[in-house]
Order: structure tokens, then sequence, then C-alpha cells
């Protein structure tokens, strides 16, 4: 099962940061993932910092979940340790391009995780993980044969605890980079979300963000 307890928060960061060598920017729990002869939809995107020298998580990740259940997937960044891709490089931050592979169906994007780690001669290594305080609910009924695209999250943190994400279209630069990882990606379709009821979390241009619809008029 693919639950964020606090604990299990810390396991995974401490195995990110550890060692050397690459991780996938994806992570799906096994109930979720397709068989080979399954219907499958993909939800792609990129997540890392806007700077990476202002960034105190070496370890970001947008949380998403099947609806009414503890299942869920990943899209990640690490920058330390078991670094992620680095797909996107910029004049001072960095972003990792992810491709979930799932079971068609209704899931919700619901929370992120920051993960650090800080050393002291008295303390040793102490782990931090900061979530939403007020969890969002950004539902998505995501259909077999489709791959949608939820666009480009750059962290920006004010401190250890004060983090959220710029969101930006950048599907021209993410969907050739997705499409190494998985040569037969349908063409990418915008997943419309109203980012309104994840702000602070996550910040929107105010005509994106109005002009995003709901779960109710996704559906067929």
């Amino acid at each position: 099962m693919f639950c964020f307890s606090r604990p299990l928060a810390l396991l995974l960061m401490a195995a990110a940061l550890a060692g050397c060598g690459t991780q996938p920017a994806s992570l799906v729990s096994q109930p979720l993932q397709p068989g080979p002869e399954e219907p499958v939809a993909y939800l792609v995107g990129s997540i890392g910092p806007q700077n990476l020298n202002a960034s105190p998580a070496p370890n970001q990740r947008l949380l998403f979940r099947k609806r009414g259940s503890a299942f869920g997937a990943a899209g990640i960044w690490v920058g330390a340790g078991r670094e992620t891709p680095q797909d996107v490089k910029d004049q001072a931050g960095a972003a990792s391009v992810f491709v979930l592979p799932l079971k068609p169906g209704d899931y919700e994007f619901y929370d992120f995780q920051f993960f650090s780690s800080n050393y002291s001669p008295t303390l040793g290594t102490t782990y931090t993980s900061v979530q939403a305080r007020e969890k969002f609910n950004l539902p998505m009924r995501l259909q077999a044969g489709k791959a949608y695209y939820l666009g480009e999250f750059r962290s920006l943190c004010l401190g250890a605890s004060l983090c959220a994400f710029r969101w930006r279209d950048q599907q021209g630069r993410d969907e050739p980079i997705a499409r190494q990882s998985v040569p037969r990606l349908p063409a990418l379709e915008l997943i419309p979300l109203d980012y309104r009821s994840a702000a602070p979390h996550i910040i929107a241009p105010l005509s994106t963000a109005a002009g995003q619809n709901t779960l109710r008029e996704m559906r067929p």
C-alpha cells in the first residue's frame, strides 16, 4: 500500500538521500499499476525547485491517490543522493518530468511533500517532512488510452517550513521529454483543474485558475 505516514515518509527520504545513482521521477503503488494487457491512462507533469540555492528540500513530491482508497502515486524531484533525472535545467533551477501509468478511474491530486535533512554533532541527522496543513482536493477522471498533462510545478520556499509551487503550462517542453521514456505515449491534453481551491499551496495565474473546470465538466 502506498501511504504517506510520517515513519514511511522519513524512510523514503532517508533512502532517497543515501547512496548514489539515479531513481525514477515517477512512483506508482502496485495496485494502481496496469497489467500488460490492461488499459492505461497517463498523468504527466514536471516538478522541481525554481531556485536550487534557495531550496531547503532536496526531495519534493506531488501526491495523487485513487479516489476512495489509500493507494497512490507521486511525481518526484530529488536533487541529492539518488537523484531523479534533471530533465530541465534553467538559469537557477531544475525539474524532473514524470510519467505516471495508471489504471483508468477517478483520482485526486491532494497534497505535496518537501523532505529535508540536517546534521548536527549533538543530534546527529534529523529529517523534516513538510506537507499542506489543510489538504486540498483536485478531482481528476482519467480515461483509458489518454495522456493528461498537469503542468509544471516549480517550488518556492521561504525557509524550511513555508513552501509552495508555482504552476505553469510547459507542455511544449515537457511532452518530448516524456515521450523519451514512453515512446508510444498518446498526445498530451492539458487536464483542467481549478487551482484556486489549492491556494496558497499552488500558485497559478488568475486567468488560468479561474478558467479551469472541475471533475463534473470533465465527465463524458
